[in-house]
């Protein structure tokens, strides 16, 4: 009986899944029986509920051993230490000359190379899911396309295998996969339940769009700030798809998108014209069919621009691919009420399979339009360039290593080609030295998205766009940069970043140890220092000294060890200090005297005490997790400063005396009570620094915290006037007045020691909203503000170009014996915004010892 029950069993579980596969595959779909099912593998009907990320990495290794059509690839790892894989799926026959057709491929992105027939070239196509960890159904439709490529026995899926390489993402961003399967899993029920306000849709404490960082990884395809994103450029660049099907959700009222997106408009002008009016049509083609087969509404043309290389539907198209946005309805959990019934998980999952397929089926019925598209994007990229009146970029700092090797690795990881500077250059106020500057040829390959990595444009077709107008890297990196028109002289090509080691303790030293803090991750060192309990000292004035016969020139900000206040040995004391050196390879001077050659000897009272910091931020309801994830980023992975995250629900009850700093990232602070203002300001008082941005710095003047402003607004109407207009205008109207995402030149003060270590007044900014810091009372509280001719990038209307000229975008005022920092934009805008994130550092550093009008608090 008891055999006869788990046969029974059985029989009802092989039908299940055969009732699965006709649903989502069709019902003239046949497979290799000898190839789980998914519902067989995870124990539950895909739909049901939400599969672990580890499991869908088992799930595919499984795939890797049952099925001679398939490789697994590791490309990295998560924060959350979870593997970020890639399944490769083709034909038994390419699977073993993977490597050949690789290389044949990548003949097409070379523009010298020879192709004479597209015949024995395979065309690739990637589809990649979950970069949003709440856009669920992404991950499940990947388990069910990756199934029907490796098991299908369809006659004509075997044939489409034969031409193609399909590379399976399951998830862009893992960890933000499984905070949402975790949370969806713990509160879906059964049955199933639709109302939009159960706990389940409503999506939790802690954010799933983002990883763990709870970074937007849709917008870090071009940035580069993150491991996920730094391993998948990194795979991209092996293959250079062809086509790659970027999956996503959207309101759950909403149906289905995908491109084309809105003409012209929205298009980026140094893209080919054929991929947006041509190409995306085209597979659009083959994506409504798939959708009208299974009756499900869809729509294109209405949304999403295309105009920047940060998006995973837009970098391919700087890399002579075709990057295609498919956007289906939320379900937010397994099912939910929508304005038309219930939108069902398995449903979404369902549309993403059939376009998934589709876009297979597509990509080898237009293989020659695809491939010829490619090469000839290629070829058509050195022709571009050779227009190009600039022949040459030069950059580099000679103060700052490390922003040199961060920017280089930013620049080949794009696969652009660099080369060293072979002999001194000089021009427009600019000098670039040998070892420290390197040339960029314009004429490459890769000139598209090189011109993106530099690019100053403000002259848009249309006026309202989904998000950033300005992108540049350079900018947002700060590196010195100059174009050329004339020649350069160049060196060796760089293949990888320089090891060149420039740090190091010159000497031991039984009275102090200097080094200068113009290095980005000079900061990283100091806290190490201090974090050892080691006693350092920032020199709030220039000055020389002499060492060995060597005259060292330090620059304000930079950090003095005094040997004899020091708690261990000095033998202890140099290995601590060598330990610092080498964190960051910064050059740190022992010296044997205390009188300086020129400027305050080291003894003097503008060589002041810097204490450790312990800093704390808010977070939870109305505060922007990407901007409190972007500063986490640069204190805890960066900096190794570690940030406490305070729920903003516990703050009345959280003693404030704990922290030296305290950072309220942009964000709706209306519920903070009254007692934690008291209590906030009085933490000011008492020494505390306040570090604001952007809505942050608004509640804080709003709420008399910080009081010393003259009022002031962008967002000023003029008078108030009625004027009636169309209803349908309202969006042309007011949409052109948001400003999206614009570059600016912008004005430091150099002098004040919230720029320590920066040594340019010249520096840029990006804006990102309308909020605009009124202006302070003092005259001397200004630590950055806009030029009078401040636009470099971006959209702006004339009204906006008036209201931001000479406009403050970082303040600062004294309260007691604390200091307020305010910033009127995110300073570590998406991670890449180095310069602005710099301030911040200081502030936590340096905020302590602010004073107003020009003299330092004893």
């Amino acid at each position: 009986m008891k055999k006869l029950i788990i046969t029974f069993l059985l029989i009802i579980a092989v039908l299940n899944s055969f009732a699965q596969n006709e649903y989502y595959f069709g019902k003239d779909s046949q497979f290799n029986s000898a190839i789980p099912t998914p519902e067989q593998f995870f124990g539950f009907p895909i739909g049901t509920s939400l599969a672990r990320y580890d499991k869908v990495v088992e799930y595919y290794q499984l795939l890797e051993k049952l099925s001679d059509r398939t490789h697994l690839d590791t490309i990295g790892r998560t924060y959350e230490n979870r593997d970020h894989i890639v399944l490769t799926i083709t034909s038994p026959n390419n699977l073993k000359n993977i490597e050949s057709i690789r290389q044949n491929h990548l003949k097409l992105i070379d523009p010298k190379s020879s192709v004479s027939s597209f015949n024995d070239q395979k065309v690739i196509v990637h589809l990649g899911y979950n970069v949003h960890g709440g856009e669920i159904a992404g991950t499940e439709a990947a388990i069910l396309a990756a199934y029907y490529f490796a098991a299908s026995t369809n006659p004509e899926t075997l044939k489409e295998l034969e031409e193609t390489v399909i590379l399976v993402e399951p998830a862009l961003n893992p960890d933000g996969r499984d905070r949402a399967a975790s949370y969806f899993n713990t509160f879906k029920s059964t049955p199933a339940i639709s109302d939009v306000n159960d706990i389940e849709h409503a999506g939790g404490f802690t954010p799933h769009r983002g990883n763990h960082f709870w970074t937007d990884l849709n917008r870090d395809w071009f940035p580069l700030v993150h491991v996920e994103s730094k391993a998948r450029v990194e795979f991209y660049h092996k293959w250079y798809p062809n086509i790659y099907a970027d999956y996503h959700e959207m309101g759950s009222n909403s149906t289905y998108y995908f491109e084309p997106s809105p003409p012209r408009s929205t298009w980026n002008p140094s893209i080919p014209e054929a991929t947006y009016n041509i190409l995306n049509p085209l597979l659009a083609k083959y994506y409504s069919q798939s959708l009208d087969k299974i009756g499900s509404l869809y729509y294109t043309k209405e949304d999403f621009d295309n105009i920047s290389p940060i998006y995973g539907s837009t970098y391919p198209d700087f890399q002579g691919g075709v990057g295609t946005t498919l956007e289906v309805g939320s379900s937010a959990g397994i099912e939910i009420e929508t304005e038309v019934g219930v939108r069902k998980f398995s449903r979404n999952i369902k549309d993403n399979v059939v376009t998934s397929i589709v876009a297979i089926k597509a990509a080898v019925a237009e293989k020659d339009v695809l491939l010829k598209h490619q090469k000839d994007f290629f070829v058509s990229a050195l022709t571009l360039a050779n227009k190009n009146a600039e022949k040459y970029i030069v950059f580099g700092d000679k103060n700052d290593n490390s922003l040199n090797k961060l920017f280089l690795e930013h620049l080949l990881s794009h696969k652009i080609d660099v080369y060293e500077l072979s002999s001194k250059y000089s021009q427009n106020g600019k000098e670039f030295e040998p070892g420290s500057a390197y040339v960029i040829p314009v004429s490459q390959a890769q000139y598209r998205i090189l011109n993106a990595v530099f690019e100053e444009n403000t002259n848009f077709v249309d006026s309202i766009f989904m998000d950033i107008t300005a992108w540049s890297t350079a900018h947002g990196f700060g590196i010195p940069f100059d174009k050329v028109k004339g020649a350069v002289s160049q060196g060796n090509k760089i293949l990888n970043i320089p090891q060149i080691k420039k740090g190091g303790v010159s000497q031991k030293s039984d009275y102090a140890y200097i080094f200068d803090y113009t290095d980005y991750l000079a900061s990283k060192s100091l806290y190490y220092l201090l974090d050892k309990g080691i006693v350092a000292k920032a020199a709030y004035k220039d000055f020389s000294i002499s060492a060995n016969g060597t005259v060292y020139k330090f620059n304000k900000g930079a950090i003095v060890i005094p040997v004899e206040y020091q708690n261990i040995s000095s033998s202890e004391l140099y290995e601590i200090v060598s330990e610092a050196a080498a964190l960051t390879d910064i050059k740190i001077v022992g010296v044997s005297t205390g009188t300086s050659t020129s400027g305050i000897d080291l003894g003097s009272n503008n060589i002041r005490k810097i204490d450790k910091p312990t800093v704390a931020t808010l977070v939870g309801e109305g505060i922007n997790w990407t901007d409190v994830g972007e500063t986490w980023f640069l204190l805890g992975n960066r900096l190794n400063i570690p940030l406490t995250k305070i729920d903003i629900s516990s703050a009345d009850r959280t003693d404030l005396n704990r922290y030296t700093s305290i950072i309220l990232t942009d964000g709706n602070y209306n519920s903070l009570s009254p007692r934690f203002i008291s209590k906030l300001q009085q933490w000011v008082a008492n020494g505390g620094t306040l570090i604001t941005a952007k809505g942050a710095s608004k509640w804080a003047i709003d709420n008399k915290i910080a009081t010393e402003f003259i009022p002031d607004s962008i967002s000023a109407r003029g008078k108030n006037e009625y004027k009636r207009l169309d209803y349908n205008s309202q969006r042309e109207n007011e949409g052109p007045q948001r400003i999206g995402g614009a570059i600016f030149n912008a004005d430091l003060d150099i002098t004040n020691p919230l720029s320590f270590g920066i040594l340019s007044r010249d520096t840029y900014a990006i804006k990102a909203g309308n909020y605009k810091l009124p202006k302070p009372k003092s005259n001397y509280a200004t630590v950055l503000q806009l030029t009078d001719k401040p636009q470099i990038s971006g959209y702006l209307t004339k009204k906006n170009q008036e209201l931001l000229k000479n406009a403050p975008l970082i303040v600062f005022e004294n309260k007691g014996r604390g200091s307020i920092v305010l910033f009127g934009e995110s300073p570590t805008f998406r991670g890449y915004w180095l310069s602005t994130g710099r301030i911040l550092t200081n502030a936590i550093f340096f905020g302590k010892n602010l004073s107003s009008p020009g003299r330092y608090r004893p």
